[in-house]
């Protein structure tokens, strides 16, 4: 296999791997997002680190996807994944392409649920600020906003 088939096929098998980590991301977003509401802090600091855990392997995954388009000569992003798509075998195309659209999909569920939970936490954030201002009428009218 050459070099440049070994590339592909690590990136593709990358894809695969985000593809995957992104439907634990989902998962763990919406737990994280229960134990906001139930404001869990001990359950949800082991829950967070497994979400940064995951966020360092899509990173890592990214980089190496950035670095083994840049060697393959091609610009590194969507539109180069779509370029090299094009170059593959036309069985392979409608599959990867598929493949590409889950793992946006995916990723664009991920952060509409992470936006979501950044909302309860401000919100959250929000009453307690009003909650330590209660005792002193004058900082909640003049409090800085």
């Amino acid at each position: 296999m050459s070099n440049a088939a070994q590339s592909v096929k690590t990136l593709i098998q990358g894809m695969v791997d985000d593809r995957n980590r992104y439907g634990q991301l989902k998962s763990l977003l919406k737990d994280q997002r229960q134990l906001l509401i139930a404001r869990n802090a001990q359950e949800l600091e082991a829950l967070n680190a497994s979400i940064f855990t995951v966020y360092e392997q899509l990173l890592e995954n990214s980089r190496q996807r950035y670095q083994l388009l840049t060697q393959l000569g091609i610009p590194a992003g969507a539109h180069g994944l779509r370029t090299l798509f094009t170059r593959l075998p036309a069985a392979n195309q409608s599959q990867l392409n598929t493949l590409w659209d889950s793992l946006e999909q995916v990723a664009a569920e991920c952060k509409t649920l992470n936006d979501s939970n950044g909302m309860v936490l401000a919100m959250q954030q929000d009453v307690l600020q009003n909650l330590f201002n209660v005792g002193e009428p004058e900082n909640w009218l003049y409090r800085q906003v």
